[in-house]
Parts: C-alpha cells; sequence; structure tokens
C-alpha cells in the first residue's frame, strides 16, 4: 500500500488515522522524553532507546541481505567460470545441433 493508494474512494479512516497516529507518535515521544521529568518522560526516553536500537538492527538485516545476495552472486558466477572456459557445461559445442526430422510416416525424431 503507498501513501497515495490512501486517498482513493475506497479507503475506509482507519488507514489514515493509523498514519497520522504513527507521525504523532514520532513527534511526540522524543518530546515528552525531553520536556516531562516524571513517569512519562521515563517511559518515553525508554521507548526512544528501544526503537534506535530496533531501527539499528534493522539496518543490519537489510544489509546482511544485501551482502548474502552479492555473496551468493558472487560465488554462483565464480563456480560457473571454469563452465564458460571450456565452451559449455554439456561439452557439446563442437558437435552439430540436434534437430526435429520427419520420417516418411509424419513421425518427428530427433537425430
Amino acid at each position: 500500500m503507498t501513501l497515495s493508494s490512501l486517498f482513493t474512494d475506497d479507503v475506509g479512516p482507519l488507514p489514515l488515522l493509523a498514519v497520522a497516529g504513527a507521525g504523532f507518535l514520532i513527534w511526540y515521544v522524543p518530546y515528552l522524553g525531553e520536556n516531562d521529568p516524571g513517569w512519562k518522560g521515563f517511559i518515553a526516553n525508554i521507548l526512544r532507546i528501544v526503537f534506535g536500537v530496533a531501527f539499528l538492527v534493522g539496518l543490519a538485516v537489510v544489509f546482511s541481505v544485501f551482502m548474502a545476495a552479492m555473496i551468493g552472486l558472487i560465488a554462483a558466477m565464480v563456480l560457473m567460470l571454469p563452465l564458460f572456459l571450456v565452451g559449455g557445461a554439456s561439452g557439446m559445442a563442437d558437435r552439430p545441433r540436434r534437430e526435429y526430422r520427419r520420417d516418411p510416416y509424419g513421425n518427428y525424431y530427433y537425430y
């Protein structure tokens, strides 16, 4: 779901309220942590730490998935390199291609 699809006629008010509520919380939790010396500020500071760590873990996961994909691609290319050097995996590059032929009775076969 994209942000522009939230403004179509068939979308109810709940997704828009969720986006607005998330935006409000992104603004209000740091504000509360900096300006409230009581228990709400203490909990807001804990939430800031937890969400900061979660953000860093998410970045690490995305980076590691990207690195794993690149390492897998490089490994596949390195393993295929000898096959490219010898001219193909099957070793039949110097043989003529097999083709369909039709016998006088109308049957197809390879030769």
